[in-house]
Formats: structure tokens, sequence, C-alpha cells
């Protein structure tokens, strides 16, 4: 009997000495909160909070492969892609986001997971001459403190952070709008597939529970 393992990668970039690479881990929202479609941090019964997510891992092999790869990884939201797809397709000459995450549990220094997410696009260098690979994806990891804002949420204490490996990958156009179509793709045949089931389930608790009151 032959083995296949399911892969869980939706598109991928590389060259003889780096990758950046997206995955599905994509969640479907509690039924609760059908209308989300994506899992957004919402409580369920166990006391987790998922959220649905792109991962994204970035290596850099300029060093040798094994042991020597560099090997960083973030995670990114379902709107991101189709924000940055848009932007592709108007043809902008700058972009950039960034973003920093804290998350898990500390470890015995009391430091939790940090990534850190830069994704820019400029047309020219600073000498003014055009850039044949005009987009630059860079991931960080590292590890922070976990502290409470005013408003309830989480961020990293101011000075706690310590910083791990890092890896940037710089991309041309074509490519870089590949990444991000293929993304789009997954991203809307799997709400396709999920969506409607959550939409019927959320409907049907809800027409039990109206006729459950209305026989009351």
């Amino acid at each position: 009997m032959s083995q296949y393992r399911i892969q869980n990668q939706i598109a991928v970039y590389k060259t003889n000495k780096k990758l950046v690479e997206f995955n599905d881990k994509l969640k479907a929202a509690p039924v609760e909160y059908y209308g989300h479609i994506h899992a957004q941090g919402e409580k369920l019964n166990d006391g987790s909070r998922p959220r649905s997510c792109i991962g994204m891992i970035l290596q850099d092999y300029s060093k040798g492969t094994g042991e020597n790869t560099i090997r960083v990884m973030a995670n990114l939201s379902p709107e991101f892609f189709t924000y940055a797809l848009s932007r592709v397709k108007i043809g902008v000459e700058q972009f950039e986001f960034s973003e920093e995450k804290i998350f898990g549990e500390p470890d015995v220094k009391g430091l939790s997971f940090v990534t850190k997410v830069s994704i820019k696009r400029a047309s020219v260098d600073k000498d003014g001459r055009p850039r044949n690979y005009p987009w630059c994806i860079m991931v960080e990891n590292g590890r922070g403190a976990k502290e409470s804002t005013q408003t309830g949420g989480i961020h990293m204490k101011k000075g706690s952070y310590v910083k791990g490996n890092m890896v940037f990958v710089n991309i041309n156009d074509y490519d870089f709008f590949c990444l991000m179509v293929k993304t789009c793709r997954f991203i809307e045949t799997w709400e396709l597939t999920n969506g409607p089931k959550q939409i019927r389930e959320a409907r049907q608790i809800m027409a039990q529970e109206q006729a459950a009151q209305a026989n009351s």
C-alpha cells in the first residue's frame, strides 16, 4: 500500500539560495459567529481562541543546507493577500506593510514567541536606478515578554525583545503577483467550500430555536 503525505503548501517561490512559502492554516469560525467565515479569535468551549491564517515560511540556504539553513516563520491574515493583490493590480510604485505579533506560552525565562514581518516594494534603489526585484519579504523571529494593554489586548513589553533569526527574499513583480494570486485563489476556494456549510448549519439552529420559542 503506497503512502501519500498531504501537503498544505499553497504557493512557493525559490532560488538556489532563498525560499518563501505560503501554507494553509485556515480555520472556520464557530457556528455562533458563522458570519465571520474565518475564525477571528472567538473563544471556544475548550477555552482556545483559534485564528484563521496563512502560514509563511522563509528559508536561507546561502550558508548551506541542513543544519546551516536559516528558517523563520510568521502568520498573515487572509485579508492581507486580497489587499496586496489589489495593490499589485493597480501597479503601485511603493508598498509597505509591517506587523509584529507575540503569542504562545512563555518559556522558563518568561518569554513568548515573536514574529516580525515586513513586506515592501520599492521601484528604484537608493541611487534612483530601477530595481529588477522590487519586492522584499522579510521575517524575523525572536522572543519577548507579553504585557497586557489598557484595552485588554496583549503586546510585547518594551525592551524585552531578544532577536533570533531573520531572512529576507527579494522578488520580481511577476513572481510576487503569482504568489498573491495563487494564495487568493486558494482562500476564495476555501471560503466557497466552508462558508455555505457554516451558513446552513447556523440557519438551521436559528430556525430550531425560533420554532421552540413559538411553541413554548
